[in-house]
């Protein structure tokens, strides 16, 4: 990680697809923008670590300071290897039950289980047949109902995420800018889609990028800065917006 003053630190946290990724052009321009110097790199993905250090390698880029995987629900520290956060999961295990919430939401016909490399320990993923939004609603009607410590991340129309009450994308970069000792005015945050509006409804200064979902788009606090540019440039652009680069 980098070897810098507290006072000085300064973190982004950024999803891949669709907000990193997308142009590699403008990717790689970003990179060359970026004093790592001085800001530390976070990626938060719903990609599991082997498929984040798969684009690393495929696409020549710098590796993370910090890897947020899975929908907030692992986080990795790059160091000579990366190494997982033990105490975050302590955090998040708190009162969740896996079992449970399968139970709760198997017979509900319109939510179908994604492939097992996509469950964990910590997030039940299932696909949404045809954005019917109204399962959706019953989910997370049932599991309010039932008191289970969990939350639901809906996304892109078509992928439902149930996660532990106390993980997700927002509260996994606050504890890493806990952990590194980041001031919550020193970290911004970028995403495209559903599942990084956690950012946002956490108060977290943001960037959206010109080709995010309307989901997101929808989003009007005054933390975040709808960027014109897309994917890496929409990133550059908001950036300099709050004097990051």
């Amino acid at each position: 990680m980098t070897n810098v003053a507290i006072s000085e630190k300064k973190m982004v946290c950024t999803d891949l697809d669709g907000t990193l990724v997308g142009d590699d052009w403008s990717m790689y321009r970003l990179f060359e923008s970026v004093d790592t110097g001085s800001i530390l790199l976070v990626f938060c993905t719903g990609r599991d670590l082997p498929s984040v250090l798969g684009l690393i390698e495929r696409k020549g880029i710098p590796a993370p300071d910090v890897c947020i995987c899975q929908v907030g629900t692992e986080i990795y520290y790059f160091l000579d290897e990366p190494t997982p956060d033990e105490y975050w999961r302590r955090i998040i295990s708190t009162g969740w039950c896996r079992e449970a919430v399968l139970r709760l939401l198997g017979d509900i016909g319109e939510l179908e289980l994604q492939e097992d490399r996509w469950q964990t320990e910590f997030k039940i993923s299932y696909y949404l047949e045809d954005e019917q939004v109204a399962a959706v609603a019953e989910a997370r009607r049932r599991i309010e109902e039932a008191g289970l410590e969990a939350r639901l991340v809906y996304s892109q129309g078509r992928y439902v995420d149930v996660l532990p009450a106390r993980a997700g994308k927002a509260q996994a970069a606050q504890h890493v800018a806990d952990m590194l000792g980041v001031r919550r005015e020193d970290v911004v945050v970028c995403g495209d889609s559903g599942n990084d509006l956690d950012f946002f409804r956490a108060g977290l200064k943001g960037v959206i990028v010109g080709n995010a979902s309307s989901e997101l788009k929808r989003y009007r606090g005054e933390n975040a800065y709808h960027a014109e540019g897309e994917y890496g440039a929409g990133m550059i652009e908001g950036l300099e917006h709050f004097g990051f680069i």
